[in-house]
């Protein structure tokens, strides 16, 4: 058996194809399939990638839109496209929706840019050339949208939006992880570039999906009667009580350790202190995350710590919330015995060798990633089955929109309330870039034999809405 044919088996992983089964005495003609698409410069069944993609690339995302760039934006200029009022009028969300597609065109052409200057290697990767193709998926259709010119043509715009939040671009997030896995593990990339390439499309990622947030939020508060909002004007940002929050992530902490273990462990009880009565303007979907994954993490090892000491009752986790004019912080304390791996390996998307085998691993027992393509698809753009969606979105209608029930799609959501079986690896690598793009930070302070304690600065909106926020392209 070749040496790639037992990598094959061994990591499963998807750019190395299996042809151990085929010997000398077999037929060529039942190998030549498979050589004919493992090698071929196009991918058979490629909607974007074929002999005409250099010359549509040069002249169309080279030529006209690499020569713009991004527009830097605060949180305060999202709220006005048109002029400098907090209002919400017919002519600002005609604004916002003709600003919406224009940038988004430029800012997913600079990521297909750097996605082109990677080595072919990389790129040519199973799970990185499914986020190239999902990239420029997005790009031929923000640019194909007719202009928008009145109410009517930003319905449609919004309907075309909710559609994007919801098809197979929800993928992307996981097929990113995974190739940078199996790029480490087969060392095509270093580790502190494949580190620094992920952070930088996560940041992206981000900002894309806040722009085209808002816009759908503010059409849904346009047509449901609202004039003006607090922070920015639709509902994206909301007042947030962090103690609810945090008994929120609690909850999910103890169903993920009793479906680990069984109902009826000990589990470790929660302290709150410090500034209990919090409020402040976030995201919900992303403090969510960020709590849920850190105290995960924590009850996660003081229950392991509890079981091999032998211990009657569990260690409390504590979380001190302090807040000051600028930003609030979340210390969570945990006596779960400390952290096993250098900081290198935390902080990292690529990981160690072996600690990405372990990771890819479990990526592989999600369902889909690995077998389901964006060629699965016919139109290339939605998904043949909805078993496969990360979000439960319902189309939208200008009925829910005018009666305010617009809601955005949830991958992070359900990548937090992913099964044990499902270690991935990448819980606080994610949650520190998402600490950094609001202002903030999250670091670890780890004491072997005795616990962590893993501090979350988040800055505070309401002093950084003319901070160029939103430039993380």
């Amino acid at each position: 058996m070749s040496r790639n044919s037992v990598v094959r088996k061994v990591l499963d992983i998807s750019q190395v194809p299996d042809f151990s089964r085929y010997s000398a005495t077999r037929s060529i003609n039942e190998l030549a399939p498979y050589i004919s698409s493992t090698l071929s410069a196009y991918p058979t069944e490629s909607k974007y990638i074929n002999q005409y993609h250099y010359y549509h690339n040069d002249n169309v995302l080279v030529k006209k839109y690499l020569q713009k760039k991004p527009h830097p934006m605060s949180l305060k200029q999202l709220a006005q496209y048109y002029d400098d009022s907090s209002k919400l009028t017919k002519m600002k969300i005609i604004s916002s929706g003709k600003f919406v597609k224009e940038e988004l065109c430029v800012r997913i052409a600079h990521k297909l840019d750097l996605l082109q200057n990677l080595p072919f290697d990389v790129v040519n990767n199973f799970h990185f050339n499914q986020v190239y193709e999902s990239y420029y998926n997005i790009f031929e259709r923000f640019r194909k949208f007719p202009e928008i010119k009145d109410e009517k043509d930003n319905l449609k715009f919004c309907q075309f939006l909710h559609a994007i939040l919801s098809d197979f671009n929800s993928l992307n997030l996981p097929h990113l992880i995974m190739g940078a896995l199996e790029c480490r593990i087969l060392d095509l990339y270093p580790q502190d570039k494949m580190d620094a390439l992920i952070s930088d499309l996560l940041r992206a990622r981000i900002s894309r999906r806040l722009i085209v947030e808002e816009h759908l939020s503010i059409t849904s508060n346009y047509l449901s009667g609202k004039k003006e909002n607090t922070l920015v004007l639709g509902d994206i940002f909301q007042k947030c009580n962090a103690k609810e929050y945090l008994n929120g992530a609690r909850e999910v902490c103890e169903a993920y350790i009793n479906n680990m273990y069984f109902a009826g462990i000990k589990m470790p009880e929660l302290i709150i202190n410090g500034d209990t009565e919090l409020e402040f303007y976030f995201l919900p979907s992303h403090l969510k995350f960020l709590l849920g994954e850190i105290l995960r993490n924590s009850y996660e090892v003081t229950v392991k710590e509890t079981i091999r000491l032998g211990l009657e009752k569990a260690p409390p986790v504590t979380v001190t919330i302090i807040s000051n004019d600028q930003s609030y912080l979340f210390r969570i304390s945990d006596r779960g015995g400390g952290v096993p791996h250098s900081d290198k390996q935390i902080w990292s998307f690529g990981k160690s060798k072996e600690l990405a085998k372990q990771s890819l691993d479990n990526f592989h027992h999600l369902p889909g990633l690995q077998t389901l393509s964006l060629y699965d698809s016919s139109n290339g753009a939605h998904l043949k089955s909805d078993r496969y969606r990360q979000t439960s979105l319902d189309r939208m209608s200008e009925n829910n929109l005018t009666k305010g029930k617009f809601k955005v799609g949830q991958p992070l959501m359900e990548l937090l309330k992913r099964s044990p079986r499902y270690k991935l690896g990448i819980g606080l690598a994610l949650c520190k870039v998402y600490a950094e793009y609001w202002n903030g930070d999250l670091t670890v302070h780890s004491i072997q034999g005795y616990g962590t304690d893993t501090v979350l600065k988040l800055g505070n909106l309401m002093r950084h809405t003319d901070k160029l926020q939103l430039d993380r392209v």
